[in-house]
């Protein structure tokens, strides 16, 4: 992370100005989601990298509703970046693009769920967004839209060979399901999802590294709540949630699993907070996301070590601003480890 202009690969360099096939944006100041998408779809994938992370942690809260299960929803929103790496250009309102990235994620989260029900599930390209207009096309803006393209190429050329050859076949050939990779590649089922796998995470990561380049005003802020919020967890470990709780609202709405607490905050502090520090238990945060109105923390719990099962090994919680403050707080749990109801 961090790279500065000249250390990224020539494939990946964006210029501060757009003109091929686009009207000509300079990029200054703050922009919107539509003058990023717009940008994106003229092949700049910084834009593209910055308009997921602004919208990262909204669309981790939206997959993990859907989901149940942190890791899941990690993996549904993966998916959904290389959709929308693949199929910005069918983009035909960029004013819409929150609601565009949202409707990827839903699909995916809908795609998974049916392959827990027996149901077949795609590899995720072939998600259906709906009818889609033909958009104009001209040569130049062929061009365009192949830079985006070229910046995958130039992502994938730094993978090891059988990464590269799996995304190859996948992301720019006509394969929809890992049955048919698996008899083209002569490997296993089970070893074209891993490597589909390890390929989604590197191309994400790598597309939000080249957010890094551009300056955002949503990413300084996020990283101001990322801050808070490792300070404030390891201030709670110590013993105190004092500055925890000056982050919600007093009305809040807490709610777990399928159901709403009674009590908001006061519930959250007396139920939760002072149960764990009682109990001696410590949550480390793993994974923050923020964004301007949602937060997700995702964290490992510590428990003593006379009584190692007290809370689950792991849980994701999902935040939700209003006037600056958390107003709502959904809480998912990990699945305990098999045979712990035999420890307590």
């Amino acid at each position: 992370m961090g790279k500065t202009h000249e250390e990224v690969p020539a494939g990946m360099r964006i210029s501060s100005t757009f003109s091929k096939g686009c009207a000509e944006v300079e990029s200054t100041g703050i922009m919107s989601d539509a003058e990023l998408a717009r940008m994106a779809q003229c092949g700049d994938a910084a834009s593209l990298g910055v308009l997921l992370e602004r919208h990262r942690a909204s669309l981790c809260a939206l997959a993990l509703g859907f989901l149940g299960h942190w890791p899941d929803a990690q993996d549904a929103v993966q998916d959904a970046f290389i959709i929308a790496l693949h199929k910005i250009d069918q983009l035909h309102e960029p004013a819409a693009v929150g609601w565009w990235l949202r409707a990827i994620v839903r699909n995916v989260c809908l795609s998974q769920l049916r392959a827990r029900r027996g149901g077949t599930a795609v590899v995720g390209l072939t998600e259906s967004l709906g009818p889609q207009e033909p958009r104009e096309s001209s040569a130049e803006a062929h061009l365009d839209r192949l830079a985006l393209r070229e910046w995958v190429w130039t992502a994938l050329a730094h993978l090891p060979e059988t990464l590269r050859v799996t995304a190859l076949l996948r992301y720019f050939g006509s394969y929809a399901s890992y049955e048919e990779l698996a008899v083209i590649l002569g490997v296993p089922v089970g070893t074209v999802k891993s490597r589909l796998n390890q390929v989604k995470v590197k191309l994400a990561d790598a597309l939000l590294e080249t957010a890094e380049l551009a300056h955002d005003e949503a990413r300084l802020a996020a990283q101001s709540q990322i801050r808070f919020f490792t300070a404030a967890h390891a201030e709670f470990n110590r013993g105190s949630y004092e500055s925890l709780a000056s982050a919600f609202s007093s009305d809040l709405v807490l709610s777990y699993g399928g159901g709403t607490a009674d009590g908001g905050l006061e519930f959250l502090i007396h139920h939760v907070w002072e149960a764990q520090l009682a109990a001696r238990v410590k949550l480390h945060p793993t994974t923050i996301l923020a964004s301007k109105d949602v937060i997700v923390i995702e964290g490992d719990f510590e428990n003593p070590h006379d009584d190692p099962f007290h809370c689950p090994p792991a849980t994701a919680i999902v935040c939700f601003y209003r006037d600056g403050r958390i107003h709502r707080l959904r809480q998912y749990y990990a699945p305990r480890p098999e045979g712990w109801r035999a420890h307590r």
